[in-house]
Order: C-alpha cells, then structure tokens, then sequence
C-alpha cells in the first residue's frame, strides 16, 4: 500500500479534491511555520508557545476537515451514481433508527 493511494478516488484515479487538499494542508503547515519563523528570527518578535499551539492545529483542523468533508460528499454522490446507473433506481434510504429508551426519571 503505498501513501499516494490516499489521494485516489473509488475510479483509482487521482482526484482534484484529494490533490488540492493533499497540497492545501502541506502548504499550510510549511507556511505556518515558515511565517512564525520570519516574525521571530527578522522581525524580533518573541515566539508565543500559547499562541502558536493554539491556532495552528486549528487551523491544520479546519483545513483536513474542509476537504475530507468534501471527499465524502463527492465519494457519495459517485457511489449513487453508480447504483442508479447499474439499476435504474435511486438507492433505498436507510430506515430510522429506534427510538432510545424512554427516560423514567421523576425530575425529568
């Protein structure tokens, strides 16, 4: 198995979304660091551990869950295609889960 598979859609061929995000999220990180390192090592400013952890997963976060969110929703919609190519109907959507117990506290 290799890494690039990663950014291999259901076809086996390279997807656009997996790529961007690929080299989104590589490019946020080299940058990220690389502009920290500007602001501490030309500009003299103090480097601020709290704030650097702080921003820097989230926005790492928010970067991997934008285009995994995504890669979802196109791999779905591929997955529905095919099924209503190679049936002629629409996919059965799943029934309703059951109803959770019924809560029989008295200060409910």
């Amino acid at each position: 198995m290799k890494l690039t598979n990663a950014l291999k859609g259901i076809s086996g061929e390279y997807e656009i979304n997996r790529l961007v995000g690929a080299f989104g999220s590589i490019a946020y990180v080299v940058s990220a660091i690389a502009f920290e390192g500007w602001d501490v090592m030309q500009k003299g400013r103090a480097f601020d551990v709290t704030a650097f952890c702080i921003a820097f997963p989230t926005g790492l976060g928010v970067a991997v869950g934008a285009i995994a969110g995504a890669v979802a929703l196109k791999d779905r919609n591929v997955a529905t295609a095919k099924v209503v190519e190679s049936t002629g109907s629409l996919p059965a959507t799943p029934p309703m889960p059951p109803a959770g117990p019924a809560t029989t506290d008295a200060t409910a």
